[in-house]
């Protein structure tokens, strides 16, 4: 290195580590969802973690540096077009670089996790929903940012080299020498500090750090996958069916009766949300007049934490884990997928799907749409507008005419799905209706009158975040904002019986997941699987059915089945599910659930325990659902042998998905494998 680079090399990569470092340290204590304020972590295993992340920093800031002190050298020596485009590019360059720093402390703010391979992934498929989203949740900081990061991009590419060029050689040695000492420090720090963080316990908080901390341990995760408990499972016995062509499953088969069947699918429903489910105060009265006349179970699962997996094991009974990372739906899957409306548009029904979502979202349509739905309305095909909140500022009512972003007004969704209806005559048919209003942030109507609370807060709300100390009225918010998806249920609910449908029709209302309100330390879903998030209500009414309260265990992937049923048809080869209308024979039952977004976790529920694998971390946590319903007790250091039990049955359950959807040689010939019930 020449003489006048390693001087400016020495005043640039200090400068730019101490920059780096502060912002780092700021944004640390900042950030209310940073290992900083975990308080279960001790001070010098937090202190220990800071000193990891800016040491990843002094590495990355010097490789920086030598880049751009060869670029300062050697900026007087090109003519002034060169010097113009070298420029440009190397500011471009400082201001992605920075914008994806501070995004990726955004992304920990909203979501709690910050940008890894995961969210990347997401986001380079639904760029256009999730910047809606941050728009319509924090648009000062979806302009503070790139507007920040600009600002600190100019500093680093035009201002700091001329401050390198003119610095003495006795400034550069101090420099130098005061950032060796000082990267030293921190490598102390993180060596002492840190090693509280390597146990079990702790070592998520790594996850929690910093956006490069954060990285290494995706990184890490990545490497080590083989290592996973799933590849060591045992190899059990499974029940394979071969795959049979829809007219062959059909032959002979005629419906007992020729019941309508309409399944709404309300967002962030709660078990808590109904009385008929356990709830307090009357939220959803509507639903709730309609249990009292239904089987409603109160112990029913949902198959995952986020919708794009939830939403569709309710129609096709299989579980979503279809891949070891987060799986997004091709176009024109190679794996089979037989949904509950294949079936019936076979027996001679119209089938109708109306979704107030984007169903773009993770490529939800290239799974849903099978060519079997004679009608498929969703915010991307919607001829009017999409929903726009009111406290949203631009991009929200810029994108809406592109559907690619925004929520259709449930009123809005079900007024299209009741016109439709309408135009079938006597035609039996099936409708799938998803309602978005209870998704954050509660928006309704100015004109729906406030059933609980001001209908308001005074602050923004996050996906995944909002102050803690504000549940209560968030949860009015989002009590609200059910009450108002309930009068559009009741729409349709009083179109079917001033029609004469009702008496013949199968009416099932379930929520895709639930939603957490900070019981164990988060907000929103799409993250750990605990019961606020995983429980959610099933009420199935049906002509003929005797109403009542079922304690069993149940889960989504049971739906088709019980739903093939009730109208007389025997279940499909290609289920995973089993019928809830069945008689009880004691038999033992498990529920099978699984998170791949804001956290990597799998879980399997008995009776009476729930075991939770938190793949990032590698533990696992027990909870005796019986005795601590609220799961705040994990007992797994003191029942070691339901630990293993468990564990066995849900790495079995892993591998045996896994290891069929990964073998491309299996997907014509075979239905996804179905575990038994005893190993």
């Amino acid at each position: 290195m020449s003489e006048a680079r390693d001087h400016v090399f020495k005043i640039q990569n200090a400068a730019l580590w101490a920059g780096m470092g502060v912002l780092s340290l700021a944004l640390y204590v900042a950030v209310p969802r940073s290992a900083w304020h975990d308080s279960l972590l001790p001070l010098a295993s937090r202190l220990g973690l800071a000193g990891i992340e800016l040491v990843l920093l002094a590495v990355l800031c010097m490789i920086l540096a030598l880049g751009l002190s060869w670029y300062t050298v050697h900026y007087g020596d090109w003519k002034p077009v060169w010097q113009r485009l070298a420029g440009g590019i190397v500011l471009g360059f400082g201001w992605l670089f920075l914008l994806a720093y501070l995004a990726s402390w955004a992304a920990l703010h909203s979501t709690g996790r910050f940008l890894d391979s995961v969210t990347v992934l997401l986001f380079g498929a639904n760029a256009v929903q999730m910047i809606q989203h941050a728009a319509q949740m924090d648009p000062v900081l979806l302009i503070a940012l790139p507007v920040l990061a600009f600002a600190l991009a100019a500093g680093v590419t035009v201002a700091l080299p001329r401050l390198a060029m003119k610095a003495s050689p006795k400034t550069a040695r101090i420099a130098s020498v005061s950032a060796l000492f000082a990267v030293a420090g921190c490598a102390v720090l993180a060596g002492a500090g840190s090693r509280y963080t390597v146990t079990q316990m702790y070592k998520g908080a790594f996850g929690q750090t910093g956006p490069l901390t954060s990285l290494g341990q995706d990184l890490a995760t990545q490497i080590s996958f083989r290592s996973d408990p799933v590849w060591s499972a045992q190899i059990v016995p499974l029940e394979q069916r071969p795959a049979v062509a829809m007219e062959e499953y059909l032959n002979g088969v005629e419906p007992a009766y020729r019941r309508n069947i309409v399944v709404v699918v309300v967002e962030s429903l709660r078990n808590d949300q109904l009385q008929a489910t356990g709830g307090e105060r009357e939220v959803m009265g509507v639903v709730d007049s309609i249990a009292r006349f239904s089987r409603v179970f109160t112990r029913n699962y949902t198959q995952s934490s986020h919708s794009d997996y939830a939403d569709l094991a309710i129609f096709s009974s299989h579980y979503p884990l279809r891949s070891p990372r987060y799986h997004m739906y091709p176009k024109n899957p190679t794996y089979p997928r037989v949904l509950v409306y294949d079936v019936l548009k076979g027996l001679g029904y119209r089938t109708g799907v109306f979704s107030s979502q984007n169903e773009s979202w993770s490529g939800m349509i290239n799974y849903l749409d099978t060519g079997n739905i004679d009608r498929l309305l969703h915010a991307d095909t919607y001829d009017g507008p999409t929903y726009v909140p009111r406290n949203d500022q631009f991009f929200y009512r810029w994108v809406k005419g592109s559907k690619r972003a925004g929520k259709i007004d449930d009123r809005f969704t079900v007024g299209e799905a009741i016109e439709w209806i309408d135009g079938l005559g006597d035609q039996p048919f099936f409708a799938y209706v998803n309602l978005q209003s209870s998704h954050v942030p509660y928006e309704i109507p100015a004109d729906f009158p406030v059933k609980y609370g001001t209908g308001r807060v005074s602050f923004p709300l996050q996906f995944a975040y909002f102050p803690p100390d504000s549940v209560a009225a968030v949860k009015d918010l989002y009590a609200n904002s059910l009450a108002y998806v309930d009068a559009q249920i009741a729409r349709l609910v009083a179109h079917l019986q001033e029609t004469g449908r009702w008496e013949n029709t199968i009416f099932v209302v379930t929520g895709d997941t639930g939603q957490a309100f900070f019981e164990h330390g988060f907000a929103g879903h799409a993250n750990a699987l605990y019961d606020e998030v995983m429980r959610v209500p099933l009420v199935i009414r049906s002509p003929g059915l005797e109403p009542g309260v079922d304690v069993r265990l149940s889960q989504h992937v049971d739906v088709p089945p019980s739903l093939l049923h009730l109208i007389g048809v025997p279940p499909h080869p290609a289920f995973q599910g089993r019928n809830l209308f069945t008689e009880s024979t004691g038999e033992q039952r498990f529920a099978y659930l699984l998170a791949q977004a804001a956290a990597h976790q799998y879980a399997i529920v008995d009776a009476r325990y729930k075991l939770i694998y938190d793949a990032t971390r590698r533990r696992y946590l027990l909870y005796d659902l019986n005795e601590d319903p609220g799961e705040i007790r994990d007992i797994s250091a003191e029942r070691e042998d339901i630990v293993g039990s468990l564990a066995a049955r849900l790495h079995a359950w892993r591998r045996a998905q896994l290891g069929f959807y990964s073998d491309v040689r299996l997907h014509g010939d075979w239905y996804p494998p179905v575990l038994p019930e005893s190993l």
